[in-house]
């Protein structure tokens, strides 16, 4: 694959990881309709360290508060085993399907459904449920029900973000709590996911022109966060969920009459 492809991968990537329209889908939509080829799971995998750099950055004085207030101190910890709660479900799933996701799952026609449905749920959960929670008021009965959710998010087209943000908003959490848990979230699913599949990502890595796409992934991961958090309250996630059915509505026409 080119350096220009892996560029735009890149920036697709980073665009779409912290938005809730799905990465996998639209890694997986511009390797069939416009670079002319699938692309395997594990390179769409790769890019997700760009993404991972993101987090890490963004989020790196709450993961040291975390790690000072809560686990090093003598306080009762309250986000990290949320965090923990949530992330589990989707790692045990993900190690025992792995050879299933990429075999049957990632294809471009699998991601229309998901784009559809759960564009029709974000946009319902927006709307009619309450926000009166908090991070600080997340219990671990949420953390349970979020994570379970996120196990979705292994077929493309769902979305790991979309479906954290959308389990957050069903219980009542704030947008900005269901942005920046489903955020949080991010990293610890992530890394585990790279550290699974580590050995066979080195291959990707230690290519110069795909370190480039893993920089560009990294800086629109960045501005991408800081966007998303700064007008959240004020655009909620109709936009996003007309975006997905737009998007699953182009997808379907292509696969009907695109041979034609």
């Amino acid at each position: 694959m080119g350096t220009v492809h892996i560029v735009v991968l890149g920036i697709l990537q980073g665009v779409t990881e912290f938005l809730p329209i799905s990465s996998s889908a639209h890694l997986i939509i511009y390797g069939n309709l416009l670079a002319g080829e699938d692309l395997p799971l594990l390179l769409n995998l790769a890019f997700h360290s760009g993404t991972l750099l993101s987090l890490l950055i963004y989020f790196g004085r709450d993961w040291h508060g975390l790690l000072r207030h809560e686990l090093l101190a003598r306080r009762r910890p309250h986000l990290a085993p949320c965090l923990v709660i949530a992330s589990l479900p989707i790692a045990v799933v993900g190690l025992l399907g792995q050879e299933l996701i990429a075999t049957h799952l990632h294809q471009i026609a699998v991601v229309v459904m998901p784009l559809a449905l759960v564009g029709v749920a974000l946009w319902w959960c927006d709307r009619r449920c309450p926000q009166r929670l908090t991070i600080e008021t997340l219990s671990l009965r949420h953390a349970a029900v979020i994570g379970l959710g996120q196990m979705l998010a292994l077929v493309p087209g769902v979305s790991r973000s979309g479906v954290a943000m959308l389990g957050g908003r069903m219980l009542g959490l704030t947008r900005q709590a269901s942005v920046k848990f489903s955020f949080l979230l991010g990293t610890p699913v992530t890394l585990g996911a790279l550290l699974l599949n580590g050995r066979e990502l080195i291959a990707f890595l230690t290519e110069p022109h795909f370190l480039l796409g893993v920089l560009v992934s990294a800086v629109t991961g960045l501005l991408v966060i800081k966007l998303l958090l700064s007008c959240i309250d004020r655009i909620g996630f109709g936009v996003f969920a007309i975006y997905r059915l737009v998007l699953a509505g182009i997808v379907s026409l292509w696969l009907l009459y695109g041979n034609v």
